[in-house]
């Protein structure tokens, strides 16, 4: 009896944990709660064996997704057009990203016996939580949504430290005061209580100097951004039965952008769905709408080359019409632009004929008017920090991002993936411009601050004033530096326990 209640007590401790690390997320955005959302599921880690771990956590990670990812069953719906396919599809996308919950769950568990302090275990967890964020991001997944650190994107003081550390520091220390959190409650430990408020307070105090340091930070000379909302239905977009109502939308904003004469044009992703320059028609109709808005035009359509392979592209044409640069996409989103599964299971998802011929882009291709220098971001590229560091690098001195999130419909998948943009800003100090064909569209400063965005599902047209400069923070020159620490920590830690239960052959104690 009493086993049977400790099973359904930590039941709902992974119940908890998951919903409380899902509401932190948009478009709830309670996210003070990620900074004890944890703690339950800790307590069940750490007092269960590696295989309940491994269970407890999985279950956990699946209710986290499930809340937060809720979105999907509506637009695999609209992909699919099968409801059950939609809710078959969202079912096992939940449980392959729990499995990176159950990993960490059943790894944390299984080296707790060889941590002979508490907060060595606090920070080999925090560390190895990261490591295989990390590892969901650029190997495995390559799906960097629901990274927990991106959950912090509103409190834009703590988050100063992504200069240095990336998104992974923020995830870090959130897991680290977790995990102090809980054993100063399990063990009454008031000094870890201490230390937890003590961090937080220094991250937050050094994250307000930061943050007022690069307010309107950059060159002298302050530019007028014009960013386009053209708000055009998914539907719309691919059937060219309403190509001359799109046209119309999109002669008319420019029309209002001629007028505007801002330095720069932001449009969104495949703001011209047909393709460049194999469509003539589309190409002219490019060329003329940034002739008619003037200035410095970057706008999205799909690439077709002349070996007849197809591209996710974002072009550059100026004030006068003409073509200038090209970036295609680096970085496909899985399911929507290629395959991540083998052809029978696409098959039976009713995906193969979404985009799967979409290749990927190598380039870091950055557009200039001559005095701003601009690296186009396409949709999902704003997940991946080291895109931006290649940018920068290249010379960039100002971001933009166009995505076209129509086939989230009005859900929180915008909100969501709008949040990185924020990140890209910290950590590499550089103004980031929005465009999204539904929202959410914005300009963001060097300090994270929003200075203007819009709703979602509305027709409009904003404007902003910017910065751009070239400083370069220590993360775009070096990296995740943080990451690799963490990676040698948990090395080394490996190490030594190979190493004393080698010795304990003879005698040794194996605990650190």
């Amino acid at each position: 009896m009493m086993k049977l209640k400790k099973e359904k007590f930590y039941i709902l401790c992974c119940i908890l944990t998951g919903l409380s690390a899902a509401f932190a997320f948009p478009k709830i955005n309670l996210v003070f709660l990620m900074w004890f959302a944890f703690i339950p599921l800790i307590h069940v880690v750490y007092k269960s064996s590696t295989l309940l771990s491994f269970i407890y956590a999985f279950f956990a990670g699946f209710v986290f997704n499930a809340q937060a990812d809720f979105w999907l069953i509506d637009t695999v719906d609209l992909f699919a057009d099968d409801y059950v396919v939609a809710v078959i599809f969202y079912t096992m996308f939940c449980s392959y990203f729990a499995l990176y919950w159950a990993l960490w769950g059943a790894v944390s568990s299984a080296l707790k016996k060889y941590c002979s302090k508490t907060w060595l275990f606090v920070v080999l967890s925090a560390c190895l939580w990261i490591v295989i964020e990390y590892i969901r991001t650029y190997i495995l997944g390559e799906w960097p949504w629901l990274i927990v650190g991106y959950s912090q994107y509103l409190f834009v003081y703590l988050i100063q430290i992504a200069e240095f550390t990336g998104i992974y520091g923020i995830s870090f220390l959130i897991m680290l005061i977790n995990g102090l959190l809980y054993f100063a409650i399990a063990d009454k430990k008031k000094s870890y209580a201490i230390a937890a408020l003590v961090l937080l307070s220094a991250v937050t105090a050094f994250g307000v100097s930061r943050y007022y340091s690069f307010q309107n930070f950059g060159d002298k000379k302050e530019y007028t951004a014009a960013v386009v909302q053209s708000n055009i239905e998914q539907y719309k977009k691919l059937d060219n039965s309403h190509k001359a109502e799109t046209a119309a939308v999109l002669e008319s904003f420019a029309s209002e952008l001629s007028e505007i004469g801002a330095d720069i044009n932001v449009w969104s992703e495949s703001e011209i769905i047909n393709f460049i320059p194999a469509d003539i028609e589309s190409y002219v109709f490019a060329d003329r709408i940034a002739k008619t808005a003037g200035a410095f035009n970057i706008l999205g359509a799909p690439y077709l080359d002349g070996n007849g392979r197809l591209f996710n592209a974002i072009f550059h044409f100026d004030g006068n019409g003409g073509y200038v640069a090209m970036h295609t996409k680096n970085h496909l989103v899985p399911f929507g632009e290629y395959l991540p599964v083998p052809k029978w299971l696409a098959k039976f998802l009713e995906v193969t004929d979404k985009d799967d011929d979409l290749l990927e882009g190598n380039d870091t291709n950055i557009f200039t008017s001559g005095e701003l220098v601009a690296a186009p971001l396409i949709c999902s590229e704003n997940f991946f920090p080291d895109i931006v560091r290649r940018f920068v690098l290249s010379g960039a001195k100002v971001l933009t991002n166009h995505t076209n999130d129509a086939w989230f419909l009005d859900s929180s998948a915008p909100y969501k993936h709008f949040a990185a943009n924020i990140f890209r800003a910290v950590e590499s100090r550089k103004a980031v411009i929005v465009a999204a064909n539904t929202g959410v569209s914005a300009i963001i400063d060097a300090s994270g601050k929003i200075a203007v965005s819009t709703r979602v599902y509305e027709r409009t047209l904003i404007t902003g004033t910017f910065r751009q400069n070239d400083y370069k923070t220590f993360y775009i020159l070096y990296g995740d530096v943080f990451m690799k620490i963490c990676i040698i920590f948990i090395v080394v830690f490996a190490a030594v326990i190979f190493y004393k239960r080698y010795k304990a052959k003879n005698g040794a104690k194996t605990n650190l």
